[in-house]
């Protein structure tokens, strides 16, 4: 019985033909709007290339969740080790996660796996443990760049003792070989108040910003996600703006591809080749609570209709978006259902505005492939098939 199960799911024709593509562990060769913190990261360690051992440069990556500062990390700290291999420079690169090891002797004992496999790890304080890493780089001339990754938890459990020990590594002897440099990564710059000056200032001289994506940036992300993980012919450029101007809000990539990899999953899950823009409003409600049920009975009766009338569009034509006009004249015809006398376009416009406000209207301005300028309408967190069953079906706004 559970083989037939199985083997049937996996018969089943699918949307991805690489979806580890759109997993946050995987991060591209090409990262798209990221290009000046790339520069900068080179700017501030490219001594470790050219005289290695002569200093330990250190860079804070400051930014909120999603918008890069893991991804660039990995793919610099990677890089580099490969252009040092070229130099003829052992440069090895570990990045730490500090929301799983959240104290100085997990840190150290996870850069120690990282490239001494049998290294003793049980008796051993953090510092004797770390001196074996130092003999093992000393005697092989090598060289650490690490990653504190999510160091706001380490602070916060441990206080400032492991930047403390990291920042002074080196410090110890007159004239000594650098055998370590450090990028640390924070949402805010709230963990330097927990630090001592010494510490902090010797955080503080390089720090690279991360502004959150806007959706155009989004949407050139998605694009080129959506061709290393998707069937040719498996998305379109509407419903990958859609994503885009959901995950806008938040400017976050990774909730971005977290909505292209489940809604196509909803699309397989439904034998669609295709994915349909109502598989990303489902997908919604997996990634993040849609709008709430009490917010669409709140509305006004014409707000509510108004919502209805973009529901049933974008239902019939499948698309992400719809204009104005045909919400509008959508709107009539179900005014006209439900016994109401539908209002002029004035006021049909200030619902749009505040269904938009609300954040459960999409509302933009037209781009290239549609003739003159007018506004398209689209629905953010919440599905097709939750509005009709909650304003139909449970409100009967249709009588």
């Amino acid at each position: 019985m559970a083989y037939g199960i199985i083997e049937h799911e996996l018969a089943k024709p699918s949307v991805f033909k690489d979806e580890s593509r759109l997993l946050p562990d995987y991060v591209p060769l090409n990262l798209v709007h990221r290009e000046q913190q790339l520069r900068s990261l080179a700017r501030i360690f490219r001594v470790l290339v050219e005289s290695p051992g002569t200093s330990s440069p250190k860079a804070i990556l400051l930014g909120p969740v999603g918008v890069g500062k893991t991804a660039v990390s990995k793919r610099f700290g990677s890089t580099l080790s490969e252009l040092a291999k070229r130099r003829g420079i052992t440069l090895r690169y570990v990045h730490v996660n500090c929301h799983k090891d959240r104290s100085l002797f997990l840190v150290v004992k996870r850069i120690a796996q990282s490239f001494i496999p049998n290294i003793p790890e049980r008796g051993y304080s953090a510092q004797e443990l770390f001196d074996f890493v130092l003999r093992y780089l000393e005697d092989r001339s090598e060289y650490l760049l690490l990653t504190l990754d999510e160091v706001d938890f380490l602070i916060n459990v441990s206080g400032e003792d492991p930047l403390y020990f990291f920042t002074r590594v080196a410090d110890e002897s007159l004239n000594a070989v650098h055998r370590l440099s450090l990028m640390v990564i924070s949402r805010d710059l709230n963990f330097l108040s927990k630090l001592s000056e010494s510490t902090r200032s010797s955080l503080l001289h390089n720090l690279i910003k991360f502004e959150k994506y806007t959706a155009q940036q989004l949407f050139n992300i998605l694009s080129e996600r959506a061709r290393e993980a998707l069937r040719s012919g498996a998305i379109d450029d509407d419903t990958l703006m859609l994503i885009a101007d959901i995950a806008g809000r938040r400017g976050d990539a990774r909730y971005a591809l977290e909505l292209l990899w489940r809604a196509g999953k909803y699309a397989d899950a439904e034998f669609s080749a295709v994915i349909h823009p109502e598989h990303v409003r489902k997908a919604l409600s997996e990634v993040v609570p849609g709008v709430p049920r009490e917010v669409l009975t709140s509305l006004p009766l014409h707000e509510q209709l108004t919502l209805l009338a973009v529901a049933r569009i974008l239902k019939r034509s499948k698309a992400a978006y719809s204009t104005m006009g045909e919400v509008e004249r959508e709107y009539r015809a179900i005014c006209e259902q439900a016994g109401e006398e539908p209002r002029k376009h004035t006021k049909f416009w200030e619902y749009i505005q505040n269904l938009k406000n609300a954040g459960i209207l999409i509302a933009r301005l037209s781009g290239q492939g549609i003739r003159g300028k007018t506004t398209l309408i689209g629905l953010g967190e919440i599905s097709i098939e939750a509005i009709e069953r909650v304003l139909v079906k449970e409100e009967k706004i249709l009588g």
